[in-house]
């Protein structure tokens, strides 16, 4: 791969930004950096959601109302592997199911994104997030 560390820090800047409008409850917007088979875990829930039909459905009838909020604590550097077409970034979070709830629930996170070829756009393709001890 040509320059990960650029590659890397685009990926994070993109996680970031896709971070701020899922705190604004910009689903739409957000949706426009998902791969189409998508797939995110539900925090308080064993179960999934996959695929970009369903998941913008689940994030508009059942986070919108709520207007869940992430927010990053520690995030490793990108891992990039596969010829410079998948990646993953790694950490810890705060997650906060109801903006209007002040209970604050520990996370760890693993993003992975992919794409065709070294030279196209990053997109989302497994938001994975389960509960941590402090």
């Amino acid at each position: 791969m040509a320059n990960e560390a650029h590659e890397a820090s685009k990926l994070q800047h993109m996680l970031d930004e896709a971070l701020k409008l899922w705190n604004e409850a910009k689903y739409d917007d957000l949706a426009k950096v998902f791969d189409e088979d998508i797939i995110i875990k539900k925090l308080d829930d064993p179960g999934s959601v996959s695929g970009i039909g369903n998941v913008l459905v689940y994030l508009d009838k059942s986070q919108k109302p709520k207007k869940p909020q992430f927010k990053i604590k520690h995030a490793e550097p990108a891992y990039i592997w596969a010829d410079g077409t998948v990646a993953q970034i790694s950490g810890t979070a705060e997650y906060q199911d109801k903006i209007q709830d002040p209970k604050i629930v520990p996370v760890r996170f693993t993003f992975t994104f992919n794409r065709d070829d070294e030279g196209d756009g990053w997109l989302v393709v497994n938001a994975f997030q389960a509960r941590r001890r402090d």
